[in-house]
């Protein structure tokens, strides 16, 4: 009986730690490809598709508004020609830049009352969870080996 309760009580709290993250992470959107594009240089749709887990059609959506605002151009694929390539302009990278600025800045607001260790042993035990739950989102982006 004590492990069911400690179970709930750990989901009570990854739940509010969700919800902490959603706030903020909701607009995550537009910058996530940012940074992918910037790390990675020129992506096909398909391949950011796979990357974040996105639908067609809101990837697609998004793009659109990316290009309006002069943060991405769009080619067709030289070895594919049904697919697209999303290639940063100059404009995109230093938004790309304000996004990882904005995320460092944020991820030490929320996790700067913890110490070092506590961080890499918290850290540990996540890893552990994700694997097992087998997540299939790829965060590479947000720094992996540490």
């Amino acid at each position: 009986y004590m492990t069911n309760s400690i179970n709930l009580k750990l989901l009570g709290l990854f739940l509010q730690c969700s919800y902490k993250l959603k706030i903020k992470e909701k607009k995550r959107g537009q910058g996530r490809l940012l940074v992918l594009l910037q790390d990675n240089g020129p992506l096909t749709q398909k391949e950011l598709i796979s990357r974040t887990g996105r639908k067609s059609a809101t990837l697609s959506e998004q793009l659109e508004n990316m290009e309006k605002a002069g943060y991405i151009i769009r080619k067709k694929a030289l070895n594919d020609r049904g697919n697209v390539c999303v290639e940063l302009t100059p404009l995109g990278s230093e938004a790309a830049d304000l996004t990882k600025k904005g995320r460092d800045e944020y991820a030490n607001e929320l996790f700067s009352m913890l110490t070092d260790d506590q961080k890499l042993a918290l850290t540990k035990e996540l890893e552990q969870l994700v694997q097992a739950w087998g997540v299939p989102l790829d965060e590479r982006e947000y720094g992996g080996n540490l």
